[in-house]
């Protein structure tokens, strides 16, 4: 990271903004946003989704009740879930370093309905709305109910933050869905609460041991091999539950999936897709549905930082719902979509693009210097994010600007012309000049764009710029099909005994592209796991 880069609107330092309001204020969604783990993405050589898992020969030999693969979301609230339903001897095997070390301990918000903090703020939403807003915004394409029984357990959920002395507080409507339900921790290094919480209730962790097959005996799961160091360990278990975080953190295989997009990683780089993996292996089958939890913060370039906690606040403007061209310089996609809903409709606009960039004119620039581009604009009221997320002038703005120059993803040049020719982006002199009459018409007849974000491009200034950005995501969803208690299904939909996927590679539990709810990967990845662990409480005492 550039040394002039100075920290600026975060998921973490806003929701701590957000902290001193009144319950019911406008704050972040806390779409499960989480920060990369300083450790090295070791083990994507094995993240080859249906590779075959060849067994080595033990050097340790462990017995469980229960084996869960993978210390997240999912993995912590099964653990808990089990251990509270009587189960005993219940172990997690985890690639992660420590309890800090996951998207889980760095996410920002979660959902939920009927929590006395939300009836206190007035809010009416119910179970059942959530349940019919998300069946009916997935198009039935999930498993409707596994998804039932998940958001059932929303409200309990918040009752275990508690109980693991993890503070959390009612945020506002950031994107005007129309009710409250994202619930913001308060404190950092939640995973710490649980890692203790869930020592005390006789649950163990064996950290840094990544899972690399299933053990299979006459077509049932007995247990899971993995590795810690030099240690080949085979953990024998009555059942086994994965849920390792998806495969954001596999180029190869978000690139199977994606294209030529490159996906800047916001997320844990643990997150290889070894779950999936041996899943696959193990006889599962793989979902059709496929997405991500994309970036809801700004934009974001592989030539820079890729820490949402401490990047360049020139990002920003990726999602300031201006002019977006395509590689080509052709505008692709309603601005407004990336500025209001950057994490469903909006960013998957962009994973349709290599790159694209955000075009502005130097005095449009400047003026954010000493005010914030919403004012600048007439702070639009269809704009609700940006009421929280960019109501600031942009910090320490000269040292940053030149930053975004240095690091190659900041063009200027005095004429759109020109710029055109240094960026390659050829068409961009035609676009500008067919937006700028857009915008003197005060209507947008390609994309229908609100007349409020039609702004301006040439007016007279000195010189004009290209900000160059990658689409970024948190986590993917998506991967091996389960029924209603998670257990893992084969080719031909039979459950595999003692087998069970939950969280975001859950393939039968996220649409694409994200639930218009906030914090639907965390809330979902939550009930799942303990919707796994009732299901496996009850296969062990019935086996």
């Amino acid at each position: 990271m550039n040394s002039n880069s100075q920290p600026t609107l975060s998921r973490r330092n806003f929701l701590a903004g957000a902290a001193a309001g009144l319950v019911g204020l406008a704050g972040a969604a806390g779409l499960a946003g989480c920060a990369p783990s300083a450790k090295s993405a070791e083990g994507a050589d094995l993240a080859a989704t249906g590779a075959e898992s060849a067994l080595k020969e033990p050097t340790e030999t462990r017995e469980a009740d229960i084996v869960i693969v993978g210390s997240g979301a999912a993995g912590c609230f099964a653990a808990y879930e089990a251990a509270k339903s009587g189960a005993g001897n219940i172990l997690i095997v985890t690639k992660s370093g420590n309890a800090t070390d996951s998207n889980f301990n760095e996410i920002t918000g979660t959902a939920s309905v009927e929590t006395a903090a939300l009836k206190e703020a007035g809010e009416t939403f119910t179970v059942e709305d959530m349940y019919q807003r998300m069946i009916n915004y997935a198009h039935w394409t999930v498993n409707a109910r596994l998804l039932h029984e998940c958001v059932k357990l929303l409200p309990s959920n918040i009752d275990i933050y508690d109980e693991m002395g993890v503070e959390t507080m009612v945020l506002g409507d950031r994107y005007n869905f129309g009710f409250l339900n994202v619930h913001g921790f308060t404190g950092k290094n939640k995973g710490v609460n649980f890692e203790e919480g869930l020592t005390a209730l006789g649950v163990e962790f064996l950290y840094d041991a990544p899972a690399t097959a299933i053990l299979m005996e006459d077509g049932v799961a007995t247990g899971v091999q993995c590795e810690s160091g030099k240690d080949v360990i085979n953990v024998n278990a009555k059942a086994v539950l994965v849920c390792t975080g998806g495969y954001l953190a596999n180029e190869e295989k978000v690139a199977a999936e994606y294209g030529g997009c490159k996906v800047v990683n916001m997320g844990s780089l643990n997150n290889t897709g070894d779950g999936e993996r041996i899943v696959l292996a193990a006889g599962g089958m793989a979902e059709r549905i496929r997405g991500m939890g994309m970036n809801d913060i700004y934009g974001m370039n592989e030539k820079s930082t890729i820490s949402v906690f401490d990047a360049n606040p020139f990002m920003q403007l990726a999602f300031y719902g201006g002019l977006l061209t395509d590689p080509s310089g052709r505008r692709f996609m309603n601005e407004y979509m990336l500025a209001q809903e950057p994490m469903n409709g909006g960013g998957e606009a962009t994973l349709h693009e290599k790159r694209y960039y955000a075009i502005f004119s130097e005095d449009t620039v400047n003026a954010m210097k000493d005010s914030p581009y919403y004012q600048n604009i007439g702070a639009p009221a269809v704009w609700t994010s940006a009421a929280t997320m960019f109501n600031a002038p942009l910090a320490d703005f000269d040292a940053n600007l030149a930053s975004a120059q240095e690091e190659g993803w900041c063009f200027k040049a005095p004429s759109i012309a020109e710029l055109a020719e240094m960026t390659g982006l050829k068409a961009l002199p035609d676009t500008v000049a067919e937006y700028d009459s857009y915008v003197a018409a005060g209507a947008d007849p390609d994309f229908f764009k609100d007349p409020a974000f039609l702004q301006p491009i040439e007016d007279d200034s000195t010189a004009y710029y290209a900000f160059e950005y990658n689409p970024s995501a948190f986590n993917t969803f998506g991967g091996p099909r389960t029924d209603e208690q998670c257990r893992a299904l084969d080719a031909n939909s039979d459950p595999i005994p003692g087998l069970y996927v939950a969280g975001v590679e859950n393939g039968s539990l996220f649409c694409s592209p994200y639930y218009a709810v906030g914090g639907s990967c965390s809330g979902l990845s939550q009930s799942s796991g303990r919707v796994a662990a009732k299901a496996m409480v009850e296969y062990i005492a019935n086996a």
